[in-house]
C-alpha cells in the first residue's frame, strides 16, 4: 500500500471514533491512531498540572501523533488518525517527504453533535460548550485548499458512501 494518511476529524461528538474504526476495519493492515487516548492518559496522570491548559496539552500530543502518523505512513502503511484537527495543525503531515493525505471532516449539524454528547456510550464528561466551539472551528475546513478534504454531513447514508469510496480508492492504489 502506498504511504497514506487518512485524517478523520470533526467537532466533538461528531462520530469520529466510530467512523475511524469503520475505515480501519475495512482496510486490512491499516493502523489506527486515536489522539484522544494519549491525551486522556497524560491528563489523568497529572490533572492539576494541566488544569486550564488542556488545549495546550492536546496540541502537543496532536503534533507528535501526526508526526508519528507521517513516519509510519512513509514505511508503506495506511494510517488512520482519529483526532480533532484544524487546518493550521497539519504541518507534521506535510513535512517532506510527505505521505498522501486525505482529510475526512465529519460535520453533522450542531444539534446532532449536542445530542450525541449526551449519549450513554460517551466515555468523556459532557461539555456542551466545547461541542459548540469545536463545531464552529471545524467550519474552517470548508475553505481549505491544497489538500484533499472531504466534508461529510451528518446523514448516515452519506457516511456509508464516503466510507465505501475511501476504502475503494485505497484498495485500487495498492
Amino acid at each position: 500500500m502506498n504511504a497514506h494518511v487518512i485524517l478523520i476529524t470533526g467537532p466533538r461528538a461528531a462520530g469520529k471514533s466510530t467512523f475511524a474504526a469503520d475505515v480501519h476495519g475495512a482496510l486490512a493492515a491499516s493502523i489506527l491512531l486515536r489522539v484522544d487516548e494519549p491525551f486522556h492518559q497524560v491528563l489523568a496522570q497529572d490533572r492539576n498540572r494541566w488544569m486550564g491548559h488542556e488545549a495546550e496539552l492536546y496540541s502537543v500530543i496532536l503534533r507528535h501523533q501526526l508526526g508519528l502518523a507521517r513516519d509510519l505512513a512513509l514505511t508503506g502503511n495506511c494510517i488512520i488518525v482519529d483526532a480533532t484537527v484544524l487546518p493550521y495543525q497539519l504541518a507534521p503531515l506535510r513535512e517532506r517527504p510527505a505521505p498522501t493525505l486525505t482529510v475526512v471532516v465529519l460535520l453533522p449539524s450542531l444539534e446532532e453533535c449536542l445530542a450525541n454528547e449526551h449519549r450513554a456510550t460517551r466515555t468523556v464528561p459532557v461539555q456542551m460548550e466545547k461541542v459548540t466551539v469545536t463545531w464552529q472551528e471545524m467550519q474552517e475546513w470548508r475553505t481549505v485548499t491544497g489538500v484533499s478534504v472531504r466534508i461529510v454531513e451528518g446523514l448516515e447514508v452519506e457516511r456509508r458512501k464516503a466510507l465505501s469510496e475511501i476504502v475503494g480508492q485505497l484498495q485500487q492504489a495498492r
